[in-house]
Formats: C-alpha cells, sequence, structure tokens
C-alpha cells in the first residue's frame, strides 16, 4: 500500500484557497521499476539529452523514439543502481573527483567539458549526480558481469595465432545495430511478439526509414540512445555469430534478423576502414588483498593495509614477504603477490584504474574492488606489437571483450526478468510500447 499511496500522491492538484484559483500539476510517474519510480520529469529530460546529443552527432531522431530509448535507459540504469545500493556500493565525493579527472582526461577534455556534453543545460550539481549514477552503474556492470567471464589458455593461444598471422594492419567495421529482446527460451506469445516486431523492423527500414529513427523506436540496446551507432568496431571484437555476415557485408548493407542468447539482432555496415593496429601496453603488477567480513570492516581492511604500506616503505619487509604473508588472494600470495604482464581491461575496473595511475615502484594507497581492499605495486610498464606475449594479451583482452559484451545483455536480461516494470507514461502507452514485467511488487502486498 505503500507504494501505491506514494504513485497517487505523486500527482497532486493543489486545491485553490479562493475558489476560482488555478490548479497545480507537480511532478507524476512515468514508470515504477520495483520500488523505485522513474518521473515525468527525469524522463522529459533523459528525452531530451538524447535528442540533444543525437543533434551533436547530425543524428535525427523523432521525439517518440528518443523517449521510449529514454525510458530503457532509465529501466535499465534504476535496475542497476538498485543492486549496487543493495551491495552497498557507493561512489564519494573524493572519488567523483578522480573519476571525473580520469574520464576527462582520456578523453583529452577537462571535467567541465564533460559534464557539459553529458548533462548540457543542468546545474553543476545535478550533472555532477548524472555523471555519478552513470559511472556507478558503468563499474558494477563491469563487476558484476566480469565473474561470468571464463577464457582457457587454448582460446587465448589460438587467437593470439591468428593475430599473428594478420601482421599490422586490421579492418574496422563502423556498425549500427537493432536489438529486438528475445530470451533464450521463450513462450510461444513472446516468440511470436519478437518476430512481429522484426518484421515491422525490415518493413520500416525498407521503406526508407533511418536506421537511427528505427533503433530508437524499437531497440532495446544501449546503443538506441544514440541511433544505434556502435561506431568503428575492430574485426577481433565483433561478436563471433555476426563476424561472417559482417565480413562479407558492403558498405551500406543491412544484416538479419540474426538470434543470439538475449534476442534478434539487425546490424547495419555503414563503412569499412583498414587501421594500424594500436601497440600493447601491458602492466607488470602484484597486489596485497585483505576480504572483509563480519568480523573485518572496510575501516580495518583500509587501516591494516596503511599499516602493511608504511612498514613495506620503512624497509621493515618487502613487498612479496608482506604479500606471502597478509594477501588472501590464493592464486598470487605464493608468488609474494606478482601478477605477471597483463592489459588493464581483465582487472576490476576500480583496480585497473588505480593500477594504470601508477609510477613504475610506486604503491598505491588502499583502494576498494569487488574483491575487497588492495595495495598495488606497479613493477613495470611494457608497449609492443611483435613478442608472442604482446599478441597473447591482446588474445585475452579481445576474448575478454566479446564476452564482455554477450554476458553483459544476459546479465541485463535476467535483471528484467527478475523485476516489476509498470509503465504509466501516457504518451508511450498511447503509442502502443510494450516494456511492462509484470513479477509481483512485494510493496504491493
Amino acid at each position: 500500500m505503500k507504494l501505491r499511496q506514494l504513485i497517487s500522491g505523486l500527482t497532486v492538484t493543489l486545491a485553490a484557497m479562493q475558489v476560482n484559483a488555478a490548479p497545480v500539476v507537480l511532478d507524476s510517474t512515468a514508470a515504477v521499476v520495483n520500488n523505485d519510480i522513474i518521473l515525468e520529469s527525469e524522463l522529459n529530460a533523459a528525452q531530451q539529452r538524447i535528442i540533444a546529443n543525437a543533434g551533436r552527432q547530425k543524428i535525427a531522431l523523432d521525439p517518440l523514439g528518443a523517449r521510449k530509448a529514454a525510458m530503457e535507459h532509465l529501466i535499465t540504469n534504476t535496475l542497476v543502481l538498485q543492486m549496487a545500493k543493495e551491495r552497498g556500493i557507493e561512489l564519494t565525493d573524493m572519488q567523483l573527483d578522480q573519476a571525473l579527472a580520469d574520464t576527462a582526461a582520456k578523453n583529452n577534455t577537462t571535467p567541465e567539458q564533460l559534464l557539459n556534453g553529458m548533462a548540457a543545460g543542468m546545474s553543476p550539481a545535478a550533472q555532477r549526480d548524472v555523471f555519478r549514477n552513470e559511472y556507478m552503474i558503468n563499474e558494477f556492470r563491469r563487476s558484476g558481469v566480469r565473474s561470468r567471464i571464463s577464457i582457457s589458455d587454448a582460446e587465448v593461444n589460438s587467437l593470439a595465432q591468428q593475430l599473428k598471422k594478420r601482421g599490422s594492419i586490421e579492418p574496422r567495421y563502423h556498425l549500427g545495430q537493432i536489438l529486438i529482446p528475445l530470451s533464450a527460451n521463450p513462450t510461444e506469445a513472446q516468440y511470436n511478439q519478437a518476430q512481429a516486431q522484426a518484421q515491422e523492423v525490415k518493413k520500416a527500414l525498407n521503406s526508407g526509414a533511418s536506421f537511427a529513427s528505427v533503433a530508437a523506436r524499437y531497440s532495446a540496446d544501449a546503443s538506441a540512445s544514440k541511433g544505434g551507432d556502435l561506431g568503428y568496431v575492430p574485426e577481433t571484437r565483433v561478436p563471433m555469430g555476426f563476424l561472417p555476415a559482417v565480413v562479407k557485408a558492403k558498405p551500406g548493407t543491412l544484416i538479419g534478423p540474426m538470434r543470439s542468447p538475449i534476442g534478434l539482432h539487425f546490424m547495419k555496415v555503414f563503412d569499412v576502414s583498414n587501421d594500424a593496429v594500436e601497440p600493447i601496453t601491458t602492466y607488470d603488477a602484484a597486489h596485497i588483498l585483505l576480504k572483509t567480513s563480519i568480523i573485518l570492516s572496510d575501516d580495518a581492511a583500509r587501516d591494516q593495509l596503511l599499516k602493511i604500506k608504511q612498514n613495506i616503505l620503512n624497509g621493515e619487509y618487502s613487498f612479496a614477504d608482506a604479500a606471502r604473508k597478509y594477501s588472501e588472494d590464493t592464486g598470487s600470495a605464493g608468488k609474494g603477490g606478482d601478477l605477471g604482464y597483463n592489459v588493464p581491461g581483465i582487472f576490476d575496473p576500480a583496480f585497473a584504474r588505480a593500477m594504470v595511475n601508477l609510477q613504475k615502484g610506486q604503491i598505491s594507497d588502499p583502494i576498494r574492488s569487488s574483491f575487497g581492499w588492495h595495495i598495488i605495486l606497479l613493477k613495470d610498464v611494457k608497449t609492443d606489437t611483435g613478442s608472442d606475449a604482446a599478441y597473447k594479451s591482446r588474445a585475452r583482452e579481445i576474448l575478454f571483450e566479446r564476452e564482455f559484451q554477450e554476458q553483459s545483455g544476459l546479465w541485463e536480461q535476467q535483471l528484467r526478468d527478475n523485476a516489476y516494470i509498470h509503465i504509466t507514461d501516457p504518451k508511450l502507452l498511447e503509442a502502443g510500447f510494450n516494456m511492462e514485467h509484470q513479477k509481483e511488487n512485494p510493496s504491493s502486498k
């Protein structure tokens, strides 16, 4: 009852103190996602951001398609933030400042320009909140999906040999994608609905509608907010199930629908280029891990690692000896915490970010990842393109990214399958968009 009372109270008409006073309508509910609500004001703002961002990229989106893409984006973000908060994951102001600086530096811009690009027209505080949520969502998604990925040495060795034969030039495909969601084991009704949507997509595209407008209207992929544009994708990072069709396609070709575990995909090849392969930078690091528990709190783990770091710097023992004695990472503790040379992408995002910001020989302050608390010693950084180790590192990163994309889609689909989603936005309902999932809402009991 509490949720229903909250929803009904969100659309408020203030009774006039005098008979002729005009009613004042405050905010109303656009959707219910488990125990949270998405407000019409949030949906309107997200829709305008998508339209503005598309305009800057010279992509034409119709308002209704942009609104649907905005709702999909807000639903997914709400579900991920709910899970992150349940796990106690937060981003302090200091961590937010560091994340802003790091992200801006990677994009060759300033934090202010980055925030204005994400949320133009909003107050600085509101812009920081938008970035905070997006950053937490991306970090939590990567951390959650990473644990589902398993890559064998045989896979790495096989791809490394292929990369070595290819040499220094690799095709890159400018791709667009439209995803019609469909679970791996759908009901007959779900299958028929997805097939009907796929036919609508083909009809719209064959009738001359722009790919961007159709993607915004129909696609459940995160790229819908950008008109389905995936940008230039290196051949080695195209999903294996789509690769043969993409390689054969000429610019302008529409491919699909193709089936995957998460739905039906349409792909469009806008352009093909051949670019030099980027050099591979690998980091040789060691770490000491402490896992929190009901006995060891976050504060206690952090304080213990600070003490260990200081003792190492004072010369009381070496980093390797400390790792053997204190680290709870059974895979590396016996090797003095050594992780060997690796590309950053295979590590937990918080761990990778701290590692790449270190200088050779420097020990990090304690940082928290999805595994616990760490201090990291950066021993060496190496950039090369031709060694067997470099090809293997690149192969492992490519396999990780391929698997990450597939598992990320499955992970998000499972979030939705276990969620209560109810759309109340009049514009989307009138247009017939169906994004509902009617799992029972515990708060309505």
